[in-house]
């Protein structure tokens, strides 16, 4: 849909060599063979009546395309007049047989002893351009017009030469021969297109519109027009065109396209819904064209939630369509999480995985979907296999590090994590990641490190800052250093249940009880509190001499770790 790409229906335009070559392609006309007869009467009258001869037998081979034969003749008939019609029969004959250094020697020849025929420049400047030499066919095509102004036949491909070096002076030379022919369809284009280069938009879309009225059932050039308009920043003039053409062809699939395109460019997405919907009910819609607006809808649909369920719409029926497409199965599968549909987004993932296994996107987004279920030892056996086939990829070592990390294999957490950092050293990720499960290894030394390079990285960054103070303040060193990077990590969200809880502990470290008992209860009323937060307001209120407050927490963090030893030695203490 974007892009203003030229639309060219049952148009020919011919190339410079397809038009050039022309020349000299067939023999001369009468006219010419009886100037080259004249030419000839210039020698004595036995040399000239020899090489008259010889220059007849070689234009009849000529004409059967006998070139070999004729050039034979040509050149015997040099011996006996030197004579500019001879060389410039050499050269065309030379050309036929693409030996373009002897055609070139002979036209050059031709043009010297007698440059004031165009003929025999343009059929030299021809043979330039075959043989690929450019610059000396544009000085050729110069010299034509340089001695007759209104030469459409260099005109032309002078300005198709000079369009590479100097298209300002090419867009002149095409106004020229508009000026001397009138408007011509050929013309036109190559002007639309140079002034869309030079960005010269308007421009472009009133020469479109130029080819509009030559030729008005070619809705392409009127589509072309609106894309001009949008280009130069007249949205309402692209309107207007577009809905000229709507209004003849209702159904026109591209016109109905560049329309919402038109709506988008604005932001205007509520207009171009319409137009994108009618779109997707035509069942003979190119597969990239309904790809095309599935992604439309999905970029939308991330500022615009409510969107969300028809994006899964569309890209379920673009899977139902071309089942095979990876890119579309990926969609679908991140879509399918978005709307609770885990089964269907496993299955549109696991495919993609099938067909992609080289994408790492594909192989994250499945991994995800189980992280995000807690599904830990599943994330961790998708991203082992996601190995295999990328085994320098960096998000696959981030996300089963993490995955590791969660289902409590540390070590295993440790070594991903590692390699992460090394394919992405840069990475806050990977760094406060692998942070965290040194501390967890009580590899105090490395995390502090990993900590440090994470903040030289983004010294902002709130979770790492979170997490480095609390690991100062549960060693209960540092405490000042500690307090201030928790209160940062606290300006950023202040109603971070873990964030509350640092604080609070760094408090509780600096024997502060009654402030410390402030945070870590915020921290508890924000209804997702841990194990870990609960036990902290229980200790926080048995320094307050408040036991039965102490036991109510420390209760309910026990049933939420019935595996802590060190819980249960409290509550069995202060239950004596």
């Amino acid at each position: 849909m974007k892009g203003s790409k030229i639309r060219m229906k049952n148009v020919v335009v011919l190339s410079l060599v397809g038009l050039l070559f022309l020349f000299g392609c067939s023999s001369a006309p009468v006219a010419q063979k009886e100037n080259e007869a004249k030419a000839a009467k210039k020698s004595e009258p036995k040399d000239r009546q020899a090489a008259m001869q010889l220059f007849i037998d070689g234009s009849l081979k000529e004409s059967k395309e006998q070139y070999a034969d004729a050039i034979l003749d040509y050149q015997e008939a040099l011996k006996y007049d030197q004579n500019d019609a001879i060389y410039y029969a050499l050269a065309k004959n030379y050309l036929q047989l693409k030996r373009f250094a002897s055609a070139i020697e002979n036209g050059r020849e031709a043009v010297r002893l007698a440059p004031e025929n165009l003929e025999y420049r343009q059929l030299l400047a021809g043979i330039y351009i075959n043989s690929g030499n450019f610059d000396s066919a544009l000085q050729e095509y110069r010299e034509i017009v340089k001695r007759d102004s209104n030469n459409v036949q260099a005109l032309f491909p002078l300005a198709q030469l000079s369009e590479r070096t100097r298209p300002l002076e090419a867009l002149k030379l095409y106004q020229r021969i508009l000026s001397l022919n009138g408007p011509s369809w050929e013309v036109l284009l190559q002007i639309a297109q140079l002034n869309s280069i030079l960005r010269r938009y308007n421009d472009a879309a009133v020469t479109f519109e130029q080819m509009y009225a030559l030729d008005p059932g070619n809705i392409a050039l009127k589509q072309n027009a609106a894309d001009m308009y949008l280009q130069a920043k007249k949205p309402e003039k692209a309107k207007e065109a577009l809905q000229e053409i709507l209004e003849k062809n209702p159904e026109n699939i591209d016109v109905n396209a560049s329309m919402a395109e038109f709506y988008i460019q604005q932001n205007d997405w509520k207009s171009a819904e319409p137009y994108l919907s009618k779109i997707l009910k035509n069942d003979s819609l190119d597969a990239n064209f309904r790809f095309r607006i599935g992604v439309a809808y999905y970029t939308e649909s991330l500022k615009d939630t409510t969107l969300v369920p028809k994006t899964y719409e569309i890209f379920q029926d673009y899977v139902n369509h071309y089942p095979d497409d990876w890119r579309a199965l990926l969609y679908a599968g991140v879509l399918g999480r978005a709307v609770k549909k885990d089964s269907l987004a496993q299955k549109y993932l696991e495919k993609a995985t099938q067909i992609a296994n080289w994408n790492p996107d594909v192989w994250w987004q499945l991994g995800w979907l189980f992280f995000d279920k807690n599904n830990f030892s599943e994330a961790v056996s998708i991203m082992e296999k996601a190995k295999q086939y990328l085994p320098d990829e960096f998000r696959v070592y981030l996300l089963l590090g993490i995955a590791y990390s969660r289902a409590g294999r540390e070590e295993d957490a440790r070594v991903a994590l590692e390699r992460a950092v090394e394919l992405n050293p840069k990475d806050i990720n990977a760094l406060s990641s692998l942070g965290l499960t040194y501390d967890n290894l009580k590899m105090s030394a490395e995390s502090d490190s990993c900590y440090e390079r994470a903040l030289r990285v983004d010294p902002d960054y709130a979770l790492v800052l979170n997490n480095y103070a609390y690991s100062l303040s549960v060693r209960n060193i540092h405490l000042d250093r500690a307090m201030k990077m928790s209160k940062r990590a606290l300006e950023k969200d202040s109603l971070n249940s873990s964030y509350l809880d640092t604080y609070g502990w760094i408090l509780f470290q600096k024997e502060q009880y009654d402030d410390a008992r402030i945070y870590i209860a915020k921290a508890v009323e924000q209804g997702d509190a841990s194990s870990v937060v609960l036990e902290h307001l229980g200790d926080v209120y048995a320094k307050l001499n408040q036991p039965d407050e102490a036991k109510k927490y420390w209760s309910r963090a026990l049933e939420l770790d019935a595996k802590n030893t060190a819980l249960k030695e409290k509550l069995e203490q202060y239950s004596k």
